[in-house]
């Protein structure tokens, strides 16, 4: 997961960044080369894309360069590499999403839990939301993955009920309810006649955002 100034750093790079162009995105003030140089180096992405039957795994790092430009006010300035502009230009719309919901789910660290923030946060209103097991394991980032002809080529993650729930569902809902501005719980299962999960009911509401607890 991305540090919090790392993450400021991207997203103003993010929100300045045009396709089809290579030229360099200001991000601000000397302050920033830090956080832009761990993106160029500690922190890195990987691209999942299928095409046919074939998976094509592709690691690369969130900027292809970073630069200071010397003066009175140093300003640093970074890039993307164009190879991967369907990329940026995905989370480039994601941006907004991020931005409207901070700074309430500024605090998550699992992505179990960013992911399942950003589903329930839609459904706050209806108070309920009954969901298939497929669709969460969506959410999750725990699908499985196909072909264009829907033939499965990678099995899911944590295929047994039990270890779903309890190492990323139960994760994901003990820290949103701790640290931000919902309360989730899970309220029911709909099981098929061979006793399988196959829904999954969740009771969703607002909730002032817990203060965090300061050491001694």
């Amino acid at each position: 997961m991305l540090s919090r100034s790392a993450r400021a750093v991207l997203d103003t790079a993010l929100r300045k960044y045009r396709p089809g162009r290579t030229d360099l995105i200001p991000v601000g003030g000397i302050t920033q080369l830090k956080p832009a140089l761990r993106l160029m180096t500690a922190y890195r992405l990987m691209v999942r894309e299928v095409t046919g039957a074939e998976i094509l795994t592709s690691y690369t790092r969130w900027l292809d360069c970073v630069q200071v430009k010397e003066g009175p006010e140093q300003e640093v300035y970074v890039a993307f590499s164009p190879r991967f502009e369907r990329i940026w230009m995905e989370s480039k719309k994601r941006f907004p999403e991020y931005i409207e919901q901070k700074p309430a789910n500024a605090r998550l660290r699992s992505q179990y839990a960013l992911r399942f923030y950003s589903w329930a946060k839609k459904y706050t209103e209806a108070r309920t939301k009954t969901v298939s097991l497929e669709e969460l394991r969506r959410v999750l980032g725990l699908e499985s993955v196909k072909d264009a002809e829907g033939n499965v080529i990678k099995e899911a993650p944590l295929p047994i009920w039990a270890n779903f729930q309890q190492r990323a569902l139960d994760v994901a809902i003990m820290e949103i309810n701790t640290k931000t501005d919902l309360k989730i719980k899970l309220a029911s299962l709909e099981r098929s006649k061979h006793r399988r999960v196959v829904a999954l009911n969740f009771l969703i509401k607002t909730q002032a955002v817990p203060k965090a607890r300061t050491k001694e």
